[in-house]
């Protein structure tokens, strides 16, 4: 049996990397949803994302899923 390129199913990752906004002084930054590590605004210090063991928390608000 001879399998078409096209009919062979790639999985997409559950992971992806999002916009984040910060809540109190609107900085954009790029966070992976995965994260290992709590991750802080660079300008403000507030927390943006906190790790929990497997998809991480977003506390910020997201703007848009980077491909």
């Amino acid at each position: 049996m001879i399998v078409k390129k096209h009919n062979i199913m790639i999985p997409k990752p559950r992971s992806n990397f999002v916009k984040v906004e910060c809540d109190s002084c609107k900085n954009i930054k790029v966070l992976y949803t995965y994260s290992t590590k709590p991750v802080l605004c660079p300008s403000c210090n507030a927390e943006l994302l906190v790790n929990t063991g497997g998809q991480a928390k977003i506390l910020g608000n997201i703007l848009e899923t980077l491909d």
